[in-house]
């Protein structure tokens, strides 16, 4: 496994915190809400399971990177969801937390903070914000975007988050 590429890749998705023990993570793919899509798409990652992730994004989704320096990298999805697949359940875990929505007709943004831990280590934090579609009742997932926040501060990240 190329760590760089790890690092990139898992900002996107993973694990999270309203869904810490084996037996959440293991939950299969729920499309009825914004967040609950986005949830999903997470314990895709746990469980290691690119098809979950498949399920939850709509057919030509994209995901995009914004680094330090303000550029915004090409789709990354393809080459996460291929990660996804060579990964052991629960390898990769993503908490999220002061996750908040905004929905309006058929169309939704869901904004989740994270940190991530492989293997159970910290290897980054910052931002996500996906964008949703509902199609024939369920989300999908469109559009994700993160930001990594300084690598030196996610130890303390969410506390730094919450108090802001």
């Amino acid at each position: 496994m190329r760590y760089p590429f790890l690092l990139a890749a898992t900002a996107f998705a993973a694990c999270i915190s309203t869904a810490q023990t084996a037996e959440e993570m293991l939950s299969p793919v729920d499309l009825s809400t914004p967040e609950d899509a986005v949830y999903s798409l997470m314990r895709g990652m746990y469980q290691g399971d690119a098809e979950m992730i498949d399920n939850v994004m709509l057919e030509d989704g994209v995901f995009r990177r914004v680094v330090a320096d303000g550029q915004v990298t090409p789709d990354g999805l393809d080459n996460w969801r291929d990660w996804v697949s060579t990964l052991d359940v629960g390898a990769a875990h993503e908490e999220l937390f002061a996750v908040t929505s905004e929905t309006f007709g058929n169309m939704a943004t869901v904004w989740a903070p994270f940190i991530i831990r492989v293997n159970g280590t910290i290897v980054n934090c910052g931002v996500n914000t996906m964008t949703l579609a509902q199609v024939d009742e369920d989300w999908k997932i469109v559009f994700g975007m993160d930001t990594p926040a300084a690598r030196d501060t996610c130890e303390t990240f969410k506390s730094a988050y919450l108090t802001e």
